[in-house]
């Protein structure tokens, strides 16, 4: 909800249609952004929200909850459109961006659509990519979180797709301090394969068994006991504290001595993003917008997605110093700056 929020603190409401997530309440206000969640199924079945990870949840007998979710969202987007002067904002170009552009088509009004780094992964069949140049070629303002990104789009919708990352909340990070010497390996996100975290386990694994740093994996998933049986067979250290709160993480991002980000695809790259905020080096692989984030031998290092020799590699040769030089790549990526521009955005469009 950081985008929401950066919104909000420029005086324009922001609602958020999404599906429902059984436990959640039906509408709710969280810091100044309307949250309505949509029915689409019988409750014990609308699960689809429920993972962070909709595009896995939508497979084998779930898929047939897809097309009541998204028209049921439809529905409701386009009612709230129709409530003043609006625009519609999908991100993910599935369900986000077809619920906006059909939506706004209905209500008269127009539409924006902001991809993320799932979006390509959806995208590969040949019916989903038709699916997915008619939903861009439909919107009248195409975002993407990266210049990767926005390549990828613009080379499939042949139309302007213009980069604009996600915000990062630099009040719930910790200010850039000395790396401690004890510190460990740190790896956060959802403890999902892409994330890359068995090639962490594995690199860490072959080094030298006197060097091997601590490692910790925040974040929760499906991934959690075959990560903690892996790191038990290769002898490494690893401590996985689930889910925390933003102000937490940015404890754990204080404590840490180098960042690992060995994830096989992303879209922008906001833990390379907030760990070099947070003033600490990064070992990465070089897919999706985290070349642009991380400058290879200043604030960090890259490395071919799921190769454990060249992780390793990286591991063994980052300076935990490089991190200072981490800040100033990320500047710009505060909540004002980004509100600003949305909102002068949306200006254009809101009618």
């Amino acid at each position: 909800l950081n985008q929401a929020r950066a919104i909000v603190a420029t005086g324009l409401k922001v609602t958020v249609v999404c599906p429902s997530v059984p436990g959640l309440s039906k509408r709710q206000v969280t810091d100044g952004v309307e949250i309505i969640r949509v029915r689409y199924g019988p409750r014990r079945l609308e699960t689809l929200a429920a993972t962070g990870a909709m595009y896995k949840e939508a497979r084998g007998r779930k898929a047939v909850l897809v097309v009541p979710m998204i028209f049921c969202m439809i529905v409701k987007t386009a009612r709230e459109l129709r409530r003043g002067p609006s625009v519609a904002y999908g991100h993910w170009w599935v369900p986000g961006g077809v619920v906006a552009v059909i939506a706004a088509r209905l209500s008269g009004k127009r539409s924006i659509v902001h991809l993320h780094g799932s979006d390509v992964e959806i995208a590969k069949t040949n019916p989903m990519r038709f699916l997915a140049r008619a939903v861009l070629r439909f919107a009248n303002q195409r975002l993407a979180a990266s210049d990767d990104l926005a390549r990828w789009s613009t080379q499939l919708c042949e139309r302007d797709v213009h980069t604009l990352s996600m915000p990062l909340e630099f009040d719930r990070l910790p200010t850039p301090s000395p790396v401690p010497n004890d510190g460990y390996v740190l790896g956060v996100g959802r403890l999902v394969p892409e994330k890359g975290f068995d090639v962490l386990i594995n690199a860490v694994g072959s080094l030298e068994e006197s060097s091997r740093p601590q490692v910790v994996i925040v974040g929760n998933g499906p991934e959690r006991e075959a990560l903690a049986k892996k790191a038990a067979q290769a002898r490494v250290d690893l401590h996985l504290p689930g889910a925390v709160s933003p102000t937490e993480l940015g404890q754990w991002y204080q404590r840490a001595r180098i960042v690992a980000v060995p994830s096989l695809r992303e879209g922008f790259g906001l833990v390379a993003a907030e760990a070099s905020a947070a003033g600490r080096a990064v070992v990465a692989s070089a897919v999706g917008g985290i070349p642009e984030i991380i400058v290879d031998g200043v604030s960090g290092l890259l490395v071919k997605p799921g190769s454990v020799e060249d992780f390793a590699s990286a591991l063994r040769s980052v300076d935990p110093r490089w991190g200072e030089n981490g800040p100033p790549r990320v500047s710009q990526l505060g909540m004002g700056a980004h509100g600003k521009i949305v909102s002068e955005m949306l200006d254009q469009h809101i009618r």
